[in-house]
């Protein structure tokens, strides 16, 4: 059982940086609109050999395209299986976009 944690809670943790946030989607998804702040690692990747890039020492929430996406928490079970304290955004990009909180372009 994945932790989940609130756009409320996720907003409050990125203006304070006391989170790291990952897009688990394709790198396109990513370019094409993210949560600001958020770093790209798409599932497969962190699977592979992505998770390596992350602190363990810092929480870490994953967070895909929205509640019909299983990616966050597919990702965030994952990395609590390798030791890291991490949740998962369930509301994904789109709950985030339709909240007017703050987003990014690009890559």
């Amino acid at each position: 059982m994945v932790d989940t944690i609130s756009k409320e809670e996720l907003k409050h943790k990125l203006e304070s940086q006391s989170v790291v946030v990952v897009d688990v989607l394709e790198k396109d998804s990513y370019s094409n609109k993210h949560i600001k702040g958020a770093i790209s690692i798409p599932l497969e990747e962190l699977q592979s050999e992505g998770w390596k890039k992350l602190d363990k020492s810092r929480e870490v929430v994953t967070y895909c395209a929205s509640y019909m996406c299983t990616a966050s928490k597919k990702a965030a079970e994952f990395l609590k299986g390798k030791g890291f304290n991490a949740k998962a955004y369930e509301g994904g990009i789109k709950e985030w976009n339709d909240s007017h909180y703050p987003t990014a372009k690009g890559s």
